[in-house]
């Protein structure tokens, strides 16, 4: 399975602009699944349940998949959660949850003025923040015997593995690393994924 590299954003940002009167708040957060994106928005709409509209989107990987979500919550068709996941499929970024909040003013905007208030909102937003490259990496869990331990460690070392822990039991150790390439000439217990970001 081909694992992608992503764009993302860590931690959680606002950004509050006014326009014709209404106050939108756009309010960013990373998230590593469907579950916590949804917390976030419930967290959100909690946050600001006195608001006219909080319309969210998320993009997010499960599984080596990319799932997209958005919702107009309430404004016409297409005008506010289309809009914000434009802004990030823009960016490329994956694994961030948006919340766009409104506080209407009392001047109606229109089909356009909604798509450009609730975009330009979110693009203000991530254009002011540090976006990081996560990259894919194999991490691997090798079983070998302590008369092997030593020289093992060595050779991981050499071949450019990094050793990320070691857990030891009676007759043998459990070496956790991550690589490029399985360690074919190991006995591999188990295979997983971790990202790290990339060097820049």
């Amino acid at each position: 399975m081909n694992y992608i590299k992503y764009k993302t954003i860590f931690g959680v940002h606002e950004h509050k602009k006014n326009i014709e009167r209404s106050i939108f708040i756009a309010t960013l957060s990373h998230i590593e699944s469907q579950e916590e994106a949804k917390e976030f928005i419930r967290e959100i709409s909690k946050k600001y349940n006195d608001a006219t509209h909080n319309c969210p989107a998320y993009r997010v990987i499960e599984n080596n998949q990319i799932i997209e979500f958005s919702s107009d919550n309430g404004e016409p068709s297409g005008t506010a959660g289309r809009p914000i996941l434009g802004v990030l499929k823009k960016y490329d970024l994956l694994n961030v949850a948006v919340v766009v909040t409104r506080y209407f003013g009392g001047v109606k905007l229109g089909v356009r003025g909604l798509i450009d208030a609730y975009s330009s909102t979110v693009d203000e937003l991530i254009s002011n923040l540090k976006v990081t490259t996560l990259v894919p990496v194999p991490v691997y869990i090798i079983k070998v015997g302590y008369d092997e331990y030593g020289k093992a460690m060595q050779d991981l070392h050499y071949k450019g593995y990094e050793i990320i822990n070691t857990e030891f039991f009676e007759t043998f150790a459990h070496i956790k690393i991550r690589g490029n390439k399985k360690p074919e000439e190991y006995n591999v217990l188990n295979e997983s994924i971790t990202y790290i970001k990339e060097e820049e």
